[in-house]
């Protein structure tokens, strides 16, 4: 495995952030134009960096630890947690409301079907 650069580490710490990318540049003092050539950097410069700790409230060690890529990622963070939790609620949602339509689906056919019976029965007697 490879260690993560440190303008890896950046680009996850943004992504994981609920602002934009503009307003995230804006706290950095950059243009926003300038985040993707930080991502690709083996090491930020010295004042990227700084800001980055300020706005995203990091220690060096972060940037500077020797990780390795993960081969996979399981995260259980607060915001993602919350939206897994929202997703799980929202699936149970979609299931309850596909469960609906079936039965109400159902229920056409039904009322259909003796509809045809009826006009079946009424050409017959005319």
């Amino acid at each position: 495995m490879t260690p993560i650069k440190e303008g890896e580490k950046l680009m996850l710490l943004v992504k994981r952030d609920s602002r934009s990318n503009e307003e995230i540049a804006l706290a950095l003092g950059l243009d926003k134009s300038y985040l993707p050539k930080l991502y690709k950097m083996e090491k930020l410069p010295r004042k990227p960096l700084q800001k980055a700790m300020a706005v995203f409230q990091v220690t060096a060690g972060y940037f500077t630890e020797n990780a390795e890529t993960p081969t996979a990622v399981s995260e259980k963070t607060a915001a993602y947690g919350l939206s897994e939790q929202r997703l799980q609620v929202e699936n149970e949602s979609l299931k309850q409301e596909v469960a609906r339509l079936t039965h109400m689906l159902e229920q056409e056919k039904k009322v259909n079907a003796h509809l045809a019976e009826a006009l079946v029965n009424l050409s017959k007697r005319g």
